[in-house]
Parts: C-alpha cells; sequence; structure tokens
C-alpha cells in the first residue's frame, strides 16, 4: 500500500488511512474489531454491525449486454448512437 505521494510542486507528503476490504488479508472491522464480512460487488459490509468499506478491487462492469457499432463512421449513424463529443 502507498503511504506517500507527490503534490504539484513536487513536494512529498503522507497519504491519508484509507479503509479498504482486501480480499488477500485478514480483515477486522473498524466498528467492531471481528472478521464476518458480507461481500458485495462494490463494497464489504461486517455482519454484526453493518460498518462497510469499499472493495479495493472490484469491478464497474454491470452484467447489461455491451453494444457496439463496427464498421461505421460516426456521420453515418443515426443521431442517437452518435459519440458525444
Amino acid at each position: 500500500m502507498r503511504t506517500t505521494a507527490f503534490n504539484d510542486a513536487g513536494k512529498e507528503f503522507r497519504l491519508a488511512y484509507i479503509p479498504l476490504y482486501r480480499d488477500d488479508e485478514a480483515n477486522h472491522c473498524a466498528g467492531c474489531g471481528r472478521q464476518q464480512w458480507i461481500i458485495g460487488r462494490m463494497t464489504a459490509e461486517c455482519g454484526f454491525c453493518g460498518t462497510a468499506l469499499p472493495l479495493e478491487k472490484f469491478s464497474t462492469w454491470s452484467t447489461s449486454p455491451r453494444i457496439e457499432c463496427r464498421g461505421s463512421q460516426a456521420d453515418e449513424l443515426p443521431e442517437y448512437l452518435r459519440p458525444v463529443s
């Protein structure tokens, strides 16, 4: 985990602690200290007190189908399919 970063002027500073649920290590709840978690797609919730932590690694891809147009120029597409500029 990174603990330092650099600002625009190139000066080093310490990063704040960001509690995350990490799937490769033991995770203790910040609220009650226990280790029982309900894991979702984007967060993990403590099974005892309900404290929620964001997952360190999660996907923003949903299960909805992806629609992709191939072989067309943007000006040939209907208005509702054209890329937003």
